[in-house]
């Protein structure tokens, strides 16, 4: 705990460096720890008694969260790319589907926080716009557009093409995955 930054005796301000006052050199004691103030999710949440109570759910929509249909037709997507996939010999695409699909699924299907509106009270204003994020350049948006696709051609020829294909595919992506992590999560 910090120290205080008036003596507890006769008032005058501490010198940060000397464990006692300079006036009438009282020593100084650290705060007393405390207890939690809170026990639960949120920190100083109202606890609503009547109207719009809200709750965690999964079958409604928040504003993380899908609701019921975009849920249902996420997963309905997930499982559809799985039959071609099977009919036309990817195999590895069948072995690495149930990792890719629990990772989906999870995200898909998590539980949302939902607010119900008040329908009595006028929406809210939205006052702050500095917290919007800067226009990507052409240059930025020119390079995402060909990482994507470059990606996902790669993705393709490796769930799809022939096997000399599949490993230029591996190679290379064994040399550009490290260099774009190290470049974009450790170079900063």
């Amino acid at each position: 705990m910090p120290s205080p930054r008036t003596c507890r005796n006769c008032g005058k301000p501490l010198l940060p460096d000397l464990p006692w006052c300079p006036q009438c050199y009282e020593p100084v004691r650290e705060f007393a720890p405390r207890a939690p103030l809170h026990h639960g999710d949120f920190v100083g949440s109202p606890i609503p008694t009547s109207g719009h109570i809200p709750h965690w759910s999964r079958w409604e929509k928040s504003a993380t969260t899908f609701g019921p249909t975009g849920r249902v037709v996420a997963t309905v997507i997930l499982f559809v790319t799985l039959l071609p996939a099977i009919s036309y010999g990817g195999l590895i695409y069948a072995i690495t589907f149930p990792m890719v699909a629990t990772v989906v699924l999870r995200a898909v299907w998590a539980k949302g926080w939902v607010v119900p509106d008040e329908p009595d009270l006028p929406p809210l204003l939205v006052t702050d716009a500095t917290d919007l994020p800067e226009p990507l350049t052409r240059e930025e948006q020119v390079r995402r557009i060909v990482g994507w696709t470059l990606g996902l051609g790669s993705f393709l020829v490796f769930a799809y093409g022939p096997v000399p294909a599949k490993a230029v595919i591996l190679a290379l992506a064994a040399i550009v995955f490290p260099w774009w992590f190290f470049r974009v999560y450790l170079d900063r």
